[in-house]
């Protein structure tokens, strides 16, 4: 993402919100955008180590990869939750000024979704879809590492291979949902993931300028 782009969508947020809410927000987006460098430069780490041979090191580096990519979601999330909640305060989302660590992604888009108000807004139907609609398979495999991370180390397979569900032991298998994924070299994978997340921060963005455009304070 351009940096015209990010001056335009806090642009959108001072132009609309209150000064306290807008600072929040720049917080929140400043949060975001740097859980994205730090997966960057996970994967880097990750790559390096494939490269010398360091199992070890590879599986941590991949670890923390997995955490900034969704907490980049996360971040994510909690930036729609403050604009929305300006645009649409009577909808279940957090006030801004309440927000705890509750206000997740799966929170966030599960509140866009059912609420009759929100439930046709562009941005909830692209959260919806992208993520339990029509999932695209790069957030099928993060959303499966990445949960699979919470309890165990994610260790490489094969000749450097993110691994696929059918790779789990029974006792792995039985702390994530069924999943379909297949393995992935972790070079090629990582990249497709990276770059989807940065995909879909960059329209739900498009989508918050529009919506936050439409008036002003």
């Amino acid at each position: 993402m351009a940096d015209a782009e990010h001056d335009e969508f806090l642009t959108a947020v001072a132009g609309r919100l209150p000064p306290e809410r807008a600072e929040l927000c720049r917080l929140l987006h400043r949060f975001t955008q740097e859980r994205l460098e730090a997966a960057r430069l996970r994967r880097e780490g990750l790559l390096t180590a494939l490269s010398a041979g360091e199992s070890q090191a590879a599986a941590i580096e991949l670890h923390e990869f997995l955490r900034e990519c969704w907490e980049a979601l996360d971040g994510l999330a909690r930036e729609v939750n403050v604009c929305m909640h300006e645009i649409f305060p009577n909808t279940g989302l957090y006030p801004p000024g309440q927000m705890t660590r509750q206000c997740t992604f799966y929170v966030v888009r599960k509140t866009l979704r059912e609420h009759p108000v929100t439930a046709g807004h562009p941005l909830s139907r692209l959260l919806w879809d992208a993520t339990r609609g029509r999932p695209a398979g790069e957030y099928d495999k993060l959303s499966f590492l990445y949960n699979l991370s919470l309890f165990m180390p994610v260790d490489l397979v094969g000749e450097g291979e993110l691994p696929a569900a059918a790779d789990l032991t029974d006792a792995a298998r039985r702390v994530v949902k069924p999943s379909a994924v297949a393995r992935d070299p972790a070079p090629e994978g990582t990249a497709a993931m990276l770059e989807w997340v940065e995909g879909l921060v960059k329209e739900c963005y498009a989508h918050l300028r529009q919506a936050l455009g439409g008036a002003t304070r």
